[in-house]
């Protein structure tokens, strides 16, 4: 069987990116070796190589296309956005240094930048070691006294959402958002980065391509491609698919053998689509990180996939994913 690399992020311009990995340490670079590696041979290593931990639940957008707002609106949904507690979030992270967790990003389904205490997390992650620390923005919240903090707090990765190179089209897609401000704020990041001289945080802007702006992504490129490190674009998933009819045997999920996601409560999902909480298999509260990546119902699932039987699973059965043939990075 060939497992399926889940194409997430479409990287266009990534020669700066290439460039800085290949400064980046041995350490790093296993990493990534495993992270490639590991779910092709179906190597399970004692702990996730990665894990998404969701700070925050809430967002100051209400994007049409994202899971929360779908949620948010659904009056049967029982989502209810949260904050994770800093002592939950410095417990996971001890446990995560001690059993050799590489890789950390900082967001799942809501803007990390609305948690108070986020500068002491990413600084306080990279100070037990985590060598890959990470995550996503919409930059609506990215001021100058942030931008800078997070810069010095030692945060290795900063990714842009912004979804369209069109004043009105990007403030219809990103509702609550002002398309010049938020531009100006990712400008201004880049700019304080090059005074502090500093390579790091490696930044990326992306677009969700979809029917309604998937012909503007020449344009994209071209907006931003001379002011962050890389530009990429990402397929959108529908929270919901009914309409799954391809089966492919030879599909098997490769997050299965490298991350694992905790949700702001607790929870612990296995999949960044499962928003609704449909598989979860643990709880941060009740179990250890190891004692989750190794139990019953995640080795189940495991098992299924790599025997081709995914669509046993409810939640992988409606995936679109098995129908894509190509790959594409974290």
């Amino acid at each position: 069987m060939n497992v399926i690399v889940n194409p997430t992020y479409h990287e266009v311009n990534n020669d700066v990116g290439k460039s800085w990995e290949e400064k980046q340490s041995e350490r790093y670079k296993e990493y990534r070796r495993k992270w490639v590696n590991n779910p092709q041979y179906f190597i399970l290593e004692d702990a996730p190589l990665h894990l998404d931990i969701e700070t925050s639940s809430a967002c100051n957008l209400k994007c049409p296309m994202c899971p929360r707002t779908i949620m948010i609106q659904d009056m049967s949904s029982d989502f209810k956005p949260c904050n994770m507690e800093l002592e939950t979030y410095k417990r996971i992270i001890d446990e995560a240094a001690e059993i050799g967790v590489y890789s950390i990003k900082l967001n799942w389904r809501g803007e990390p930048l609305i948690h108070k205490d986020i500068i002491e997390m990413v600084r306080y992650a990279k100070e037990k070691g985590i060598v890959d620390v990470m995550f996503n923005t919409n930059a609506v919240l990215l001021n100058n006294q942030i931008s800078k903090e997070l810069i010095e707090a030692g945060l290795d990765k900063l990714f842009f959402s912004f979804d369209s190179p069109h004043r009105d089209k990007y403030e219809e897609i990103r509702v609550g958002a002002e398309y010049d401000t938020t531009l100006e704020n990712i400008k201004n990041f880049m700019r304080i980065r090059e005074e502090f001289g500093s390579a790091n945080p490696l930044t990326r802007v992306s677009m969700v391509r979809m029917e309604s702006n998937e012909d503007e992504y020449d344009e994209f490129i071209k907006l931003f491609k001379d002011i962050v490190d890389v530009v990429a674009y990402v397929e959108y998933n529908e929270p919901v698919r009914t309409d799954i009819k391809v089966y492919n045997p030879e599909f098997a999920c490769s997050q299965l053998w490298q991350r694992m996601f905790i949700a702001a409560e607790g929870d612990v999902l296995v999949c960044c689509l499962d928003s609704e909480k449909d598989f979860i298999v643990g709880n941060i509260h009740e179990d250890t990180l190891k004692g989750i990546w190794k139990n019953e119902k995640y080795n189940r699932i495991r098992e299924l996939h790599k025997n081709g039987q995914y669509n046993q699973i409810k939640m992988c059965a409606k995936c679109s994913i098995p129908e894509r043939k190509e790959s594409g990075t974290v």
